[in-house]
């Protein structure tokens, strides 16, 4: 086991982050589809800025074609008014990115957690 770089140690923090910021989206999501207005949008959104933010900051720069929604759904969110919030575009996104990016995280997860990060 080699030990950590700091790259890497940060990237497996801000990688932890984004799977609890996912998490609490599909918790959100799991009690149905938020509607207008209802104070559980704002969360969810919330908790995808989240998610991408932290993707972006374990990305150190380079965005990767994996993380580029998330990434992009998350400057989207962070410029646009809570009432034009989409609840059915982010409960979209949560589902994909549950199926399509969460794998990727947790493998890379376990490859840092495999160098001592």
């Amino acid at each position: 086991m080699t030990a950590p770089t700091d790259r890497e140690h940060q990237e497996l923090l801000r990688l932890t982050d984004a799977t609890a910021a996912l998490d609490q989206a599909r918790s959100i999501v799991g009690d149905g589809t938020p509607k207008s207005g209802d104070q559980r949008l704002l969360a969810l959104a919330y908790c995808m800025l989240t998610f991408g933010e932290m993707l972006k900051q374990a990305s150190h720069g380079t965005v990767t074609q994996a993380y580029s929604g998330p990434i992009a759904l998350r400057d989207k969110l962070a410029h646009v008014p809570h009432r034009k919030l989409n609840a059915e575009v982010l409960a979209a996104s949560v589902e994909q990115a549950t199926t399509e990016i969460l794998p990727l995280i947790q493998a890379r997860v376990q490859d840092l957690s495999h160098t001592g990060a």
